[in-house]
């Protein structure tokens, strides 16, 4: 975070006291807006609160896949699932938010131990970690190409059905529902040079719809993107 003189911050907190900062923008806002080094974190769209008090909040991550996903994604639902476990988890972390996140190894264990894991209900996933919210991520379908390029330009496709449940509540329906689309990047494309590059741009490409789906459920700046 920038450091700020003592000079400033005393003219900053003499302006947020009299209304007169940011054109008479609310005080406390102010206060925030210095001490977060310039920016102010939006809301989560479906905050992960703890259902009980001085508690943390339990979330299960469970991404699956559709059948037809091409041979190059093959793991995708493993890959993004792992990847939104970590960025949900460091955001969290970062926030100060009473959330556990349960980790990857755990849900691998479950799934060796459920060959049917698929057709679980998500609310039953739950019910057996005892957790508090499930984020059930679902990819409908993905691809790395642009279509019809032959596979020699590089930009990535993907539609994905995200269900956040609340244990909480007394029906097994999703609490949050959105349906995501992506092309990455957006309005262009990359040559395709090489099978690590492919590679690392997967890696890019998932990281991508991990932070995107997980920036929902947690306090986030503004994203500064130019795709």
């Amino acid at each position: 975070m920038r450091r700020m003189s003592r000079r400033g911050m005393l003219i900053g907190l003499g302006l947020a006291a009299t209304g007169l900062g940011c054109g008479g923008a609310n005080p406390f806002l102010a206060v925030q807006y210095m001490f977060s080094g310039g920016e102010t974190k939006s809301p989560a769209e479906f905050p992960l609160k703890p259902h009980v008090k001085n508690t943390d909040a339990k979330v299960v991550v469970f991404a699956s896949s559709r059948m037809g996903i091409p041979p190059d994604l093959a793991g995708v639902d493993r890959m993004l699932n792992a990847e939104m476990i970590r960025i949900l988890d460091a955001r969290v972390k970062q926030n100060e938010e009473k959330v556990l996140v349960l980790k990857m190894p755990v849900i691998d264990k479950y799934k060796s131990e459920n060959p049917n894991w698929r057709t679980v209900d998500p609310c039953d996933v739950g019910k057996h970690f005892g957790a508090d919210y499930v984020i059930d991520v679902e990819v409908w379908a993905i691809d790395l190409y642009k279509p019809e390029s032959r596979r020699q330009w590089l930009q990535g496709h993907a539609t994905v059905s995200v269900n956040a449940y609340d244990l909480a509540k007394p029906l097994k329906e999703p609490a949050y529902k959105w349906e995501y689309s992506i092309e990455y990047p957006r309005g262009r494309e990359e040559p395709v040079e090489s099978p690590a590059q492919v590679s690392s741009f997967r890696e890019k490409f998932i990281e991508r719809i991990a932070s995107d789906i997980a920036v929902k459920f947690t306090a986030s700046a503004p994203q500064r993107r130019v795709d």
